[in-house]
């Protein structure tokens, strides 16, 4: 890609300790982000998709620096998050935030939706009261609320419009990145393509870039340029929106894909079934993380952990599988 990366994420892995009893005696580790690499151009959007559990939203706050890494690297307009003072990273944060996937639970009940946006750029020290005052009511017309609504408290709005205002917080200091959690999972049907849409419609205008993560994968390819795929904590493969779905290569992106139903009920298609159930993160299978559920498994795939390579679709689309 021709466009600098303004993240990226070099063997970057977050590791939980697990306790037990009283003494909290250490039983075990989840690795929930485990040696991922990958970076996020600007003004793209990077779909992360794959099972509950799989350690997305947990790389989407590893690069917020909302989690501490256990290991690895975080670029941020070349900025290496991890060597910066807590003012410094302060400053950055300003250009890096994030829309939560709950609006019912996001927001402050207690706090008017003035207050709400104005927070952030209090923390930030941006302008006066009436800069901040002014920035709240354009906030407001920007995500398509009216602004004599700041007033309001969170629990006289409905779902969709308390999104808007989480979106709007998200956007009060100006930031370049975003990383959007499930935007939508919360929401009525009725209401999410309206999200989507004001969510494109601040890309084009605000030039943002969003790492997208998401169970919804009609939602990913209307939205995205690239997607990622991860499994039990690790980056399967990552290609250009058409390119993964129109030729996916991973056994588990092709079972991910046979999942989305057709748009003629009638039309024939190959469903991929997986057999057995998620392993448990705790004690994830050696070699290949998706060996136990995939149907291409030979005994190397026990042996050897496979390597993002490229695939001979083109430079961009990487596989970690033996035989893709």
């Amino acid at each position: 890609m021709s466009a600098p990366a303004l993240v990226e994420a070099r063997n970057l892995s977050l590791h939980f300790k697990v306790t037990q009893g009283a003494l909290r005696r250490a039983v075990g580790t989840v690795k929930a982000v485990d040696n991922v690499s990958f970076d996020i151009v600007e003004g793209e959007t990077l779909g992360l998709v794959g099972e509950s559990g799989c350690g997305k939203s947990s790389t989407g706050r590893v690069l917020l620096r909302l989690a501490k890494p256990t290991s690895g690297q975080v670029r941020f307009v070349g900025q290496d998050l991890g060597r910066l003072s807590p003012s410094e990273l302060r400053r950055a944060r300003r250009q890096m935030q994030m829309i939560f996937q709950s609006p019912f639970t996001s927001l402050n009940p207690r706090l008017t939706v003035e207050q709400t946006l104005r927070e952030p750029l209090e923390i930030h020290g941006l302008g006066s009261n009436s800069d901040r005052e002014a920035r709240v009511q354009e906030l407001l017309a920007l995500v398509g609320l009216d602004p004599g609504a700041a007033c309001l408290r969170p629990h006289e709005f409905s779902g969709g419009q308390r999104q808007r205002i989480g979106i709007a917080r998200a956007l009060a200091t100006g930031p370049r990145f975003v990383v959007a959690d499930e935007p939508i999972s919360a929401l009525d049907v009725s209401i999410r393509a309206q999200i989507v849409n004001l969510m494109l419609d601040l890309k084009a205008r605000l030039g943002l870039t969003y790492l997208l993560i998401a169970h919804d994968l009609g939602m990913v390819r209307h939205m995205s340029d690239r997607v990622a795929v991860m499994y039990l904590g690790r980056m399967v493969e990552i290609a250009e929106c058409d390119d993964l779905f129109d030729h996916p290569g991973h056994p588990y992106t092709k079972a991910l894909l046979s999942a989305i139903p057709p748009s003629d009920p009638d039309a024939a298609r190959d469903r991929v079934v997986l057999e057995g159930d998620l392993p448990s993160p705790l004690n994830p299978p050696s070699g290949c993380r998706f060996r136990t559920r995939c149907p291409m498994a030979t005994e190397l795939c026990a042996l050897e952990e496979p390597l993002l390579r490229v695939l001979g679709s083109g430079p961009a689309h990487r596989v970690a599988c033996h035989h893709a």
